[in-house]
């Protein structure tokens, strides 16, 4: 099969594959002058969240300090926790929204803290940020909607900004 003709069949392709994620389409094999497609096992719904970045270690760290201090609802499941916020790759097969029990100005400053790195690196925006925290997070059973940056002073406040997770490679 030429360059052109396998190219071809590809553009052809593309309707079939339209809409599929990386979890559907498992197997793209060319035999001899046709392609054939064949999807492996259920498919996985897609699920906002947020990028993945630093580790799980550093994502059960937040868990804990964020459970301890009452920001998140004790229920919160730790594989949820860290799927929505990008410290795994690992989908639990029931994605629930963290259920944020402080002000808005504390998830705000959670939410900065965590992916501050990207935000320097400028991989992510707080826009971007903004509109994932309304699509993982819960208020009161309504999407989690940030507060626009403001000056608290509260105790709440002073942990959330004196929290450093211990980073190790180990």
């Amino acid at each position: 099969m030429t360059q052109e003709a396998k190219l071809a069949l590809m553009e052809k392709s593309l309707d079939v594959l339209k809409g599929a994620t990386i979890h559907q389409l498992n197997m793209f094999v060319e035999s001899g002058a046709k392609v054939v497609y064949q999807e492996q096992g259920g498919t996985v719904r897609d699920v906002p969240h947020f990028p993945l970045h630093h580790n799980e270690q550093e994502g059960k760290q937040w868990f804990m300090f964020l459970v301890e201090k009452g920001f998140i609802t004790p229920d919160t499941e730790l594989s949820c926790w860290l799927f929505l916020m990008g410290f795994s790759t690992s989908q639990p097969s029931e994605v629930r929204p963290i259920e944020w029990l402080k002000t808005l100005e504390t998830a705000r400053m959670m939410l900065y803290k965590v992916f501050a790195d990207m935000i320097g690196a400028k991989t992510i925006t707080k826009a971007r940020i903004k509109e994932l925290a309304a699509q993982c997070f819960t208020k009161q059973g309504e999407p989690l909607h940030l507060a626009k940056p403001k000056k608290e002073i509260s105790v709440d406040a002073d942990a959330m900004e004196n929290f450093l997770p211990t980073i190790s490679d180990l």
